[in-house]
């Protein structure tokens, strides 16, 4: 029986965004447009696990490869893709069901009611990060079953399930829902239909890796742990048997990367470098991990608990960290360091089927129905656009911006401080959103190098409550004013909590996280204006945008089209009218390669959401800020093509949502917390 690296709805259900760190991407340090600005990072879980034996399958209709050492081989016990699908191929059209009105509705929320089951189910992690109250779904779990997942799945069932799902959603007549079931049953259809693509061809699960530099679970389960809370003495106790666990799952996923360069699928010395570098950092923790303090601070919000439990507890739990989670990391470290071969470095494009799969990473990153070729003409057009205003303004004949460019700042102070200043300002331009709170923590110093400016982490979303902001005293730049507005309002935390209103659950948690980066950086640029409306803060703002459109350029250009740093080095000299060296690229390209689609979810996303915002301007130019980020909002996270065709309908019928509260109601803000400590007084992860 042959097994997939992701479970059934996985790729529906993108468990990155359940506990994702939408930080900032690390666009503007490979591209030095000017200023020094912070750089920007986004953080995804992979749902990975330990390989098990697999039967032969016939392979696609695929030439085999000539013998390179650059490209991997056809191999006879995985199945690849012989051509790059069209939309039509993925979503083929059909008839509507006969399932109509409140009957489709109540099938809607039986599907996905099952969906959140199952993933909820599947492990603890998932259920206590997801939702505060999992257990309303019925969902319990056993001594035995505490851990982070079995997260392989067998291919055959899961085929049938997704197929299950599509026979229900295709039974379905979607002209019968009412708006809110409508753009859910959309969006879900759309996913399974993604998915159904996908389970054909086992190849899929080894073109990437699990372990990735920036976006594997390695660099955010400190954070995960972090905000698993405690109100009684099960939960501590099933918070060990959590870290009891990490063992067994990271040898699991050092497994996959092994059992993935035995296919052929083989990093370069510099990425598992990369990665090894990332455990080394946990390892430094070993120590004084803040885990060991906030795991004592959480054990005074159990009532009744003794001090002798307490000490049990804390005496387990030291010993768990020393004996078993360090030790893991520092072995893990070593077995990335032991597939080093000197091997080339390589887009996905040149693995047999590989840009097949960049097609479909590229769909479920950018939340979009174009094919790579459509996006890449608008992608290019809009980055000669940009690049032209800039130059309008440095050509002027005005110089006295330059002053302010070469010295701007950007910034109220520090994170609390712009985060209360664009709490009030950002009101004039975005729509309400319901009382919340969120909380702030401080990157341990270890980490300082190799993390962002800021990062945000939404957790519980069956509570407002449940944010948190990260902050790296470190990385502040001059722009750490926009940073917070990419991260907080309105940018990450502000879409959270708004979309947190809605009727399905399942839209926010399965967004794509090219509509939720897309959002953000268009809030990042857009909140320009409220610190600066001059020629500098103007310059400033196109390198920003320059930055994240340069990026996905060259995310399309090695993972798709298959260049290399000098096909890089040629294309920047064209575009920027300067020689560049090709190792110049070098950092940049191993990123890119370990995580394929990582530059498109920022440059492609923020495209499609300012097309968006554009059109409807366009279409309804008496409409106020307000309400055309209201309806964009509203419209949720189908495909941009969906998301224009609602936000546009909820304008012509001036149908628009109104969150539970409004601006200030019950609003307390958060309070700065170092490294990890809690000050906390009352229950959750860090004091208010």
């Amino acid at each position: 029986m042959s097994k997939r690296i992701v479970k059934i709805l996985s790729l529906i259900l993108i468990m990155a965004m359940a506990f994702n760190i939408a930080g900032c991407n690390k666009v503007e340090e490979f591209f030095d447009l000017g200023s020094s600005h912070g750089s920007r990072r986004d953080r995804d879980d992979d749902d990975d696990d330990e390989p098990e034996e697999t039967e032969e399958t016939e392979p696609a209709e695929t030439e085999p490869t000539e013998t390179d050492p650059a490209v991997v081989t056809v191999s006879d016990e995985l199945t690849y893709p012989d051509h790059v699908p069209t939309y039509d191929e993925i979503h083929p059209a059909h008839a509507h069901g006969n399932v109509s009105g409140q009957e489709a509705s109540d099938l809607l929320d039986e599907i996905e009611h099952d969906i959140l089951v199952d993933v909820i189910s599947s492990s603890y992690v998932d259920a206590v990060i997801l939702f505060e109250d999992y257990e309303s779904f019925g969902v319990t779990f056993e001594d035995d079953e505490i851990g982070w997942g079995e997260v392989l799945s067998d291919t055959d069932e899961s085929i049938e399930e997704n197929n299950e799902l599509l026979e229900q959603l295709y039974s379905i007549d979607p002209d019968s829902l009412d708006t809110q079931d409508r753009i859910f049953y959309d969006k879900i259809l759309y996913d399974a239909e993604l998915s159904a693509y996908a389970l054909q061809y086992t190849a899929f699960d080894y073109y990437e890796s699990a372990l990735k530099s920036l976006t594997g679970p390695q660099t955010q389960v400190l954070f995960v742990l972090e905000v698993i809370d405690f109100s009684s003495v099960e939960d501590a106790e099933n918070y060990i048997l959590l870290l009891r666990d990490l063992d067994r799952y990271f040898d699991d996923l050092c497994a996959f990367e092994e059992e993935r360069a035995a296919y052929g699928y083989v990093n370069s010395d510099n990425v598992y470098e990369a990665v090894a570098v990332t455990f080394d950092n946990l390892v430094a923790q070993s120590e004084d991990c803040f885990l060991y303090d906030s795991f004592r601070d959480r054990l005074d919000h159990i009532d009744g608990l003794s001090d002798q439990e307490r000490e049990a507890l804390i005496e387990e739990h030291d010993q768990v960290m020393h004996d078993i989670v360090f030790p893991e990391f520092e072995e893990c470290a070593d077995r990335m360091r032991a597939l080093k071969c000197g091997a080339p470095a390589v887009g996905v494009s040149s693995y047999p089927g590989g840009d097949a799969y960049y097609a479909y990473i590229y769909a479920t990153q950018t939340n979009s129905g174009r094919s790579i070729e459509e996006s890449l003409a608008q992608l290019e057009a809009y980055t000669d656009s940009v690049m032209g205003t800039m130059m309008s303004v440095a050509y002027s004949g005005d110089t006295t911006w330059m002053d302010e460019y070469l010295d701007h700042d950007y910034s109220m102070g520090d994170t609390q401080d712009n985060l209360d200043y664009l709490y009030e300002t950002v009101q004039q331009d975005f729509p309400a959103i319901p009382a919340h709170d969120y909380h702030l923590l401080t990157v341990p110093e270890v980490f300082a190098d190799d993390f962002s400016p800021a990062a945000f982490l939404g957790y519980h979303l069956d509570n407002f409550d449940s944010n948190i902001i990260v902050t790296n005293e470190a990385s502040i730049s001059n722009v750490f004013g926009v940073t917070c507005a990419h991260e907080g309002y309105a940018g990450h935390m502000y879409e959270s909590v708004y979309h947190r209103c809605f009727e399905h659950p399942y839209m926010y948690i399965a967004a794509s996280i090219g509509y939720t980066e897309g959002w953000a950086t268009y809030v990042e640029n857009y909140a320009f204006k409220y610190y600066s409306t001059t020629a500098a803060s103007q310059v400033v703002r196109v390198e920003h945008e320059l930055n994240a459109l340069l990026f996905a350029r060259f995310d399309i250009g090695i993972n798709y089209q298959g260049w290399d740093l000098q096909d890089c080095a040629d294309w920047a000299a064209d575009f920027l009218g300067t020689p560049l060296p090709a190792d110049s690229f070098q950092e940049m390209a191993d990123l890119l390669l370990s995580d394929p689609g990582y530059g498109v979810k920022y440059g492609m996303g923020y495209i499609y959401t300012g097309m968006i915002i554009s059109q409807l301007h366009q279409d309804f130019p008496d409409a106020s800020e307000i309400d055309i980020h209201t309806a964009y909002l509203d419209a949720e996270a189908g495909t941009y093509e969906q998301i224009l065709e609602n936000a546009e309908q909820f304008l012509a019928d001036g149908d628009l949502y109104t969150p539970v509260s409004n601006w200030g109601d019950e609003f307390e803000g958060g309070a700065v917390v170092t490294s990890g400590s809690s000050d906390s007084s009352g229950g959750g992860l860090i004091g208010h």
